[in-house]
């Protein structure tokens, strides 16, 4: 750095007229005078504020919260140059009293001082520097010596020193520094490049590396399209990561964020995600959570994106970020997991993200947020009894603790699978022999000469009456034109009526019907009070036109009375 004895240190000195406090125009003029006689008339200048010096009418004042606007809160501890606190407003507020003329004069100071100052001096050390850069490092004879110099091998011991603001590798730096600051990018990297071969010849890792990444950016700004800053970016990464300490770890990370920068401008997201993915294996706790999330984002801009693997990114952030003890950062990235693999088969990594945010959110105090994911962890029949038990506590742990009296929404419980249920039955198509399934159907006289026949099936065991051989022969007309077509007899036939098929069954036989249950507690459970609700379709509804048209006496045979319909239950359990 520059001292300040230094002659080529751009020094402005401005001399303040406060007007408000009636300070004499001519004493302020002569004071100005003989500061402008000691240091130079370029390099001095007059600054009137709280007033006109014409003496006209009174301007109004700026509004104060201009000035409040560039006043941010203070990082905890101060940094960045910054105190720990600001020191207390004066009792009419931050710039109380200044006008738009003094912000004016403010203003015009500033381009004084930047064209008769800062510019000339810029130009007359760069110029100067080149000059002593030239006669030490450029022409044949110096080149010649350089080459057979050569550059440092991989056994030699990396430093890290400083070079003095006099020595010539710190004037090449600096007048690469000062053609950047000026926009002269070619000369820039240039000088960089000049500058490099000495740090590498030293050798130097930290000065070499910081050469590497300016050639970089410069190579940008050029927008060179043969240039490859990524390269540059590398070199820097490597040798920044040579050196021990935290501060160059975070030059390390800088370079690597200025490289996915880059990459991601372009339209490269993958090559973003490995820069970032390499910047944070150097990284710790809070810094390389950040790096894998910008990682994880970056795959979802892909194109197709990158969903499960940044998720597994996002579940890394989120554990880096719960050992800095970031919680909610944590809670936040397994919550953009949970929707990638919501949708998908992979039950132990719901299981494992549920678990996790369940224990976040209690630590955290959102009782609704642990009980939502406590309950997400019960419709998991993939576990064993124990595990899904322990589970099945917490859930009325987090229930206790949110203090829920109402049910609770889509909680798993167990259900009945109605697409599943079976009907079965044993009628008068059993019978191998047609024959035989005739004299079951014919009426037989009785001995007081009425007309009875025996029920056809194994369960029902008792007889009913018939009002002729005639509705009997119609009902089997009426079957036989409804049922489909079978490959056996074993098989049977079966009615069917706008795509739903119908069994025809005697009266008064034993019908069993099977019922699957759900239970996705997984927990083994006992049921009891199941009962079995029949409806009867009135006579003419929901059956085929044939079956509609007949008569009176037949509709009354076929249907059953309800009140001799009985349900046995044969132990009816609810197993996992």
């Amino acid at each position: 750095m520059l001292p300040l004895q230094d002659p080529m240190f751009a020094k402005h000195f401005v001399l303040v007229q406060d007007v408000a406090a009636g300070m004499d125009e001519a004493r302020a003029k002569s004071n100005l005078t003989a500061l402008s006689n000691t240091y130079g008339a370029a390099n001095c200048s007059i600054l009137r504020l709280y007033g006109s010096s014409t003496g006209g009418a009174a301007v109004a004042a700026v509004p104060a919260a201009v000035f409040q606007a560039c006043r941010h809160p203070n990082m905890p501890g101060g940094g960045a140059g910054e105190p720990e606190h600001y020191p207390k407003e004066p009792p009419g507020g931050i710039g109380h009293s200044i006008t738009a003329d003094d912000m004016a004069a403010a203003g015009q100071l500033l381009k004084d001082f930047c064209e008769r100052t800062l510019l000339p001096k810029l130009e007359e050390r760069i110029a100067r520097l080149n000059l002593i850069i030239s006669n030490a490092r450029k022409g044949f004879k110096n080149k010649l010596t350089r080459f057979w110099k050569g550059a440092a091998t991989e056994t030699v011991q990396y430093q890290d020193v400083s070079y003095p603001y006099h020595s010539i590798e710190a004037q090449m730096r600096c007048v690469a520094d000062l053609a950047y600051l000026l926009g002269q990018y070619d000369f820039a990297v240039q000088m960089y490049r000049l500058a490099a071969q000495d740090y590498l010849a030293a050798p130097n890792s930290r000065w070499y590396a910081g050469a590497e990444e300016m050639i970089g950016i410069c190579s940008i700004l050029l927008g060179d399209p043969n240039a490859d800053p990524i390269k540059y970016f590398n070199r820097a990464f490597e040798h920044y990561s040579k050196v021990r300490g935290w501060q160059a770890r975070m030059l390390a990370t800088r370079v690597m964020l200025i490289t996915a920068a880059y990459q991601a401008a372009t339209g490269r997201h993958l090559a973003a995600n490995v820069s970032l993915m390499r910047a944070h294996f150097e990284e710790e706790t809070a810094r390389a959570a950040l790096l894998l999330e910008a990682a994880a984002y970056a795959l979802l801009r892909c194109r197709p994106p990158s969903a499960r693997k940044a998720a597994f990114h996002l579940v890394l952030a989120g554990l880096r970020y719960q050992s800095a003890k970031q919680r909610r950062l944590a809670i936040h990235c397994y919550m953009q997991v949970t929707g990638i693999y919501s949708a998908s088969s992979w039950r132990h990594i719901s299981e494992h993200l549920h678990d996790i945010l369940g224990k976040q959110c209690y630590e955290l105090g959102d009782t609704q947020g642990a009980l939502r994911h406590c309950m997400a962890l019960l419709d998991c029949g993939h576990r064993q009894a124990a595990a899904q038990s322990h589970y099945l506590s917490r859930f009325l742990e987090a229930v206790q603790a949110a203090g829920t009296v109402a049910p609770i929404k889509d909680l798993p419980l167990p259900s009945v699978t109605t697409n599943s249920v079976v009907v079965r039955h044993a009628d008068q198509r059993c019978y191998p022999s047609s024959t035989q399934r005739q004299q079951l159907l014919l009426p037989a006289q009785g001995p007081d000469g009425s007309t009875t026949a025996a029920t056809a099936g194994g369960g029902g065991g008792g007889q009913f009456v018939e009002s002729s051989a005639a509705v009997w022969s119609h009902l089997e007309q009426l079957v036989a034109g409804g049922e489909a077509s079978s490959t056996n007899w074993l098989e049977g036939a079966k009615q069917v009526y706008e795509g739903e098929e119908f069994n025809t069954v005697a009266a008064g036989e034993d019908i069993g019907i099977e019922v699957t249950f759900r239970n996705p507690l997984a927990i083994k459970l006992t049921l009891s009070r199941v009962r079995l609700i029949g409806q009867f379709t009135a006579a003419g509804a929901g059956v085929p036109a044939a079956a509609a048209a007949a008569d009176g006496s037949a509709a009354a045979a076929a249907e059953p009375d309800p009140d001799q319909v009985a349900v046995v239950e044969s132990q009816p359990s609810l197993h996992p």
